[in-house]
């Protein structure tokens, strides 16, 4: 019998990285979550982190399932504590957040593991998710101002916190 999706993340804190990855252009790799408390948004990619696996190794796979690009040069950068709720139910999730690069051009037709698409984007060019809004800013990356960042992560909902 399969888990329902939220039982992911239900009663249990989840453990998760996610990259911050730039293009010799200065655009950043998105991708539209499909599943899980902020799917149907463009946002950074990442994912769980798998039993026996580094933080750095995962998020080095997660960026290869989701994008087909390979992440180098990585680098970390912060924990990002995330708490609220969805039609799963309440969601605690710790994501350490990585940075590097990635060149290239995303595959042809590639399908990512639990993605809609995948693109390269410069911020201004796709509606931000408020959680990327605050680990954007922290890297140097956009200049959205706490009033901003903590006004949409209100409206959606979460609490976030930044250790690092």
């Amino acid at each position: 019998m399969s888990q329902p999706q939220g039982a992911r993340f239900h009663g249990k804190i989840v453990v998760g990285v996610l990259g911050v990855v730039v293009d010799p252009d200065g655009r950043l790799l998105f991708v539209a979550q499909r599943n899980g408390p902020f799917g149907g948004n463009w946002l950074l990619p990442g994912g769980g982190v798998e039993p026996g696996e580094s933080a750095e190794a995962a998020v080095v796979r997660e960026i290869r399932e989701e994008t087909g690009l390979e992440m180098i040069g990585v680098q970390f950068s912060a924990v990002y504590e995330m708490r609220g709720a969805w039609a799963g139910g309440d969601y605690h999730l710790l994501m350490l957040a990585f940075r590097g690069t990635a060149c290239g051009e995303i595959p042809p037709d590639f399908q990512g593991d639990g993605v809609g698409a995948v693109r390269w984007a410069h911020c201004h060019e796709l509606p931000l998710h408020s959680t990327d809004l605050r680990i954007l800013t922290d890297a140097g990356l956009a200049s959205f101002s706490d009033d901003q960042i903590n006004a949409a992560l209100r409206a959606d909902g979460i609490t976030m916190r930044v250790y690092g």
